[in-house]
């Protein structure tokens, strides 16, 4: 339908929707009508009267990149001159080494728990983001757990949480992709809608909805995220964030997730860089190759006892994923995983117990990477080892059981 002036819609508004929108059926330009029998003005394909073009989309464009003089007012504010001289040359980098990323996590966040520093340079890694850039960041958030004695919620503690920028997602997306913005989204969604995709319309919860289109494939998607319309306002609020913002921004995230399935991270919260706090804090060490070290008592999280100086190495061929809050998740960030495991986004896979899996099932490495494909929908692009870094930790660790369970089916094949 064209977009009509009304209550929430001026002229004006029109006019600018008309210099960022154009037509989702024959992708020319916009123009503004007026409907004589009503008296309103309404955007529409500019061939309107003849061919009655339906609905209007908005293309995602490459995000623009920070200046350098602004980028270093904003650095020289949490960090010295010479830090800042330092950190320069890390500022466009999007192939960071887990070990640099963990560098830069160590030096502007010293006080997050080491897990959240590790999870957050993996994603750096994994996915060519820079935390200096702010893809990535690190906030801290009151912990509550539920008193029943009280029959409330009560602060026990702090953890931080590895928080995505909104522009990131839409970067990881536009590498390899195309596509546009389809009626108006990300918007609130009417109640027609919630009930058409949530059967009722609850009051409860404020719901967005994002639709996208694929401008190669042709293929359109629909996203859904809400936010509470009761309780904790969402993070940055004091910097006019919204629950309305919040729910927008992850029906984006979700509308992305389902036309890119496995392309972009797991289990990050997604903000707006405009309402981040990134809470850098001022160090003296200097970024370079070497990890920073860490904390008294973070030595065991490294794979060193407390009490001694060796190294423990892993013995078992156990092929299990490694999430990031188990004991495996808290060995210390090497450069490069060891030869014999295959290393995704906050997992570790050992590739003899895989090899000897897929000969024990007759699989080769085609059959795989079609179960892979067919299940996650992910590209086939690559060996069977790239196919498989393209699953998030949860795919992961689904596809290790279904390895197992059909081993167990057919013991008399596991020599």
């Amino acid at each position: 339908m064209p977009v009509y002036e009304g209550e929430n819609m001026t002229v004006d508004q029109l006019h600018e929707l008309r210099k960022k929108n154009r037509c989702a059926q024959c992708h020319g330009r916009l123009d503004v009508f007026l409907d004589q029998p009503t008296g309103k003005a309404f955007l529409a394909c500019y061939d309107w009267l003849r061919t009655h073009h339906e609905g209007i989309e908005r293309e995602a464009l490459p995000p623009f990149e920070s200046n350098i003089p602004t980028w270093r007012d904003d650095m020289e504010e949490k960090f010295d001159k010479e830090t800042v001289n330092k950190l320069v040359e890390y500022r466009d980098v999007t192939t960071l080494s887990q070990k640099q990323a963990l560098t830069l996590f160590d030096l502007m966040w010293p006080e997050a728990q080491y897990e959240a520093r590790l999870k957050g340079a993996i994603i750096c890694h994994q996915y060519g983001l820079n935390p200096l850039m702010k893809h990535i960041c690190l906030i801290k958030f009151d912990k509550y757990e539920y008193n029943k004695e009280k029959g409330k919620k009560e602060k026990v503690g702090e953890k931080w949480e590895c928080v995505q920028e909104i522009g990131s997602n839409r970067i990881i997306a536009q590498r390899r992709h195309r596509y546009t913005y389809l009626d108006l989204s990300p918007r609130r969604m009417t109640e027609d809608e919630e009930i058409k995709i949530n059967g009722e319309v609850d009051k409860s919860k404020i719901w967005a909805i994002t639709l996208l289109k694929d401008l190669e494939t042709g293929a359109e998607c629909t996203g859904t995220g809400y936010y509470p319309a009761g309780g904790d306002e969402p993070y940055g609020h004091d910097k006019g964030n919204t629950r309305l913002n919040q729910a927008k921004i992850r029906s984006e995230r979700n509308a992305l997730d389902r036309l890119y399935p496995a392309e972009l991270p797991q289990g990050v919260e997604v903000m707006e860089e405009a309402y981040i706090d990134a809470e850098y804090r001022e160090v003296e060490n200097v970024v370079g190759e070497t990890p920073l070290s860490k904390p008294e008592g973070e030595a065991a999280r490294d794979g060193r006892a407390q009490g001694g100086g060796e190294t423990k190495h892993r013995t078992t061929r156990d092929a299990e994923p490694r999430g990031q809050d188990s004991p495996a998740a808290k060995v210390a960030a090497e450069p490069t995983p060891p030869d014999d495991e295959l290393e995704g986004a906050g997992f570790h896979i050992n590739l003899p117990w895989l090899n000897e899996s897929l000969k024990a099932l007759k699989w080769s490495d085609d059959t795989c990477k079609s179960y892979l494909v067919g299940k996650y929908k992910v590209s086939t692009q690559g060996s069977l080892q790239d196919v498989l870094k393209r699953l998030n930790r949860e795919q992961a660790e689904e596809f290790v059981a279904d390895l197992r369970n059909k081993l167990e089916k057919q013991p008399k094949l596991i020599f």
